[in-house]
């Protein structure tokens, strides 16, 4: 009879060897999609951090008197890193007399020279560093200045 009482089954209900397996595999897939999310959230703001630092550029040219805007393009451009393939800079120069858009060659009343502003525009459009099928993130990035030029 004796022997009959020491026949317990192998297994144990208030066994705890298994949970830290278990609370892992819970626990992993919303790491991974915390861990992708910081990876778009810094290559969002690293490139947009960038597309600004090339209008930068291109603004402090103006500024200190370059008048070819196909260079200043060329320039924002080449200093803008890591930058999309549909990337852009575009500049427009505006001349007012007040509230008033004329032409270069025009000149104010009081026969003085409109002023000169220049518009400088960056777009492109960003993409998430991995591509899911389920799920593609894209994003439009626009970044504008205006300068008065002299």
């Amino acid at each position: 009879m004796n022997d009959v009482m020491n026949l317990r089954p192998s297994w144990n209900f208030g066994s705890e060897s298994g949970v830290a397996a278990i609370e892992f595999a819970l626990v992993a897939p919303i790491l991974c999609l915390v861990c992708l999310g910081i990876m778009d959230g810094w290559s969002l703001a690293s490139s947009a951090l960038s597309m600004r630092a090339s209008v930068k550029t291109a603004a402090n040219m103006v500024m200190q008197g370059a008048a070819d805007d196909a260079a200043i393009q060329a320039v924002a451009l080449s200093s803008w890193d890591n930058r999309p393939d549909d990337a852009q800079v575009i500049l427009n120069r505006v001349y007012m007399c007040g509230n008033t858009t004329v032409s270069v060659s025009s000149l104010c009343q009081g026969s003085k020279v409109p002023l000169t502003f220049v518009h400088i525009q960056a777009k492109a459009t960003w993409v998430a560093p991995y591509n899911l099928e389920i799920y593609s993130v894209s994003r439009e990035l626009n970044h504008e200045e205006v300068i008065r030029a002299r």
